[in-house]
């Protein structure tokens, strides 16, 4: 099964803050969003993960509007 969701995860502290730290790859939406739950924290807005879907072979960035 092709993985077409992907979680791209930053280093929060350090020299390296807000750089990308690791990619976590997802075969369902569900899979995904149950993980960006488990890593979202509201008050580190702009050092939480992005969402990734893989859509004709190009991967394009997701909005989520809550952790919820």
């Amino acid at each position: 099964m092709e993985r077409n969701y992907k979680l791209r995860i930053y280093y929060k502290s350090g020299v390296q803050k807000g750089n990308l730290k690791r990619e976590e790859f997802f075969d369902s939406l569900d899979a995904m969003n149950k993980r960006y739950r488990e890593l979202f924290k509201p008050k580190e807005y702009a050092l939480n993960p992005t969402a990734w879907e893989r859509i004709n072979g190009e991967w394009l960035r997701m909005f989520i509007t809550s952790a919820a």
